[in-house]
C-alpha cells in the first residue's frame, strides 16, 4: 500500500500514559482557569492528542483552547490546541480529545521527540 494514500497521520498509542498538565488560558472562564491541571497522554498523533484528567472542562466545540505540556523524550513540549470533543470516563474523571495547532518549527520539534521515544521504546523490548 502506498503511504501517500494515508488520509490521517499516524497515532501514537502510549502503553504506558504520559504525564500531562493542561492549561485553560486565564482569560477563560470556568474551572482551570490560569492553572495546571495534571492529566495523562493516552495517544498523540502530528494533528492531535487524547488526553484523561479530573479537569471538567465546560467546553463548546472547537471554542475551548488550552495550552498541553509534556515530555516525550529530550525536551519539555508545549503546543497550544482546541478541545475537540470530551466526555466523562469514570468517576471524576474526563477524557478529551484535543486538536493541536501547530507551527512548521513545533510540527518538526514533535517530530524529532517521537522518532527518539519510539527508538527508545524499541530499544527497551529487545
Amino acid at each position: 500500500m502506498d503511504d501517500s494514500s494515508r488520509k490521517e497521520p499516524f497515532r501514537y498509542v502510549m502503553n504506558q500514559p504520559i504525564e500531562c498538565w493542561l492549561e485553560i488560558p486565564a482569560s477563560s472562564s470556568g474551572p482551570g482557569a490560569g492553572k495546571l491541571t495534571e492529566g495523562v497522554l493516552l495517544d498523540l498523533s502530528r494533528s492531535g492528542c487524547k488526553v484523561r484528567t479530573s479537569l471538567n472542562i465546560r467546553f463548546t466545540t472547537g471554542d475551548t483552547k488550552l495550552t498541553i505540556h509534556f515530555q516525550l523524550a529530550e525536551e519539555k513540549l508545549q503546543f497550544e490546541g482546541s478541545v475537540r470533543w470530551g466526555w466523562m470516563f469514570g468517576l471524576g474523571q474526563y477524557q478529551y480529545g484535543i486538536r493541536l495547532d501547530l507551527q512548521e518549527a513545533e510540527e518538526e520539534q514533535l517530530l524529532r521527540e517521537l522518532e527518539i521515544w519510539t527508538n527508545g521504546r524499541s530499544a527497551q523490548g529487545q
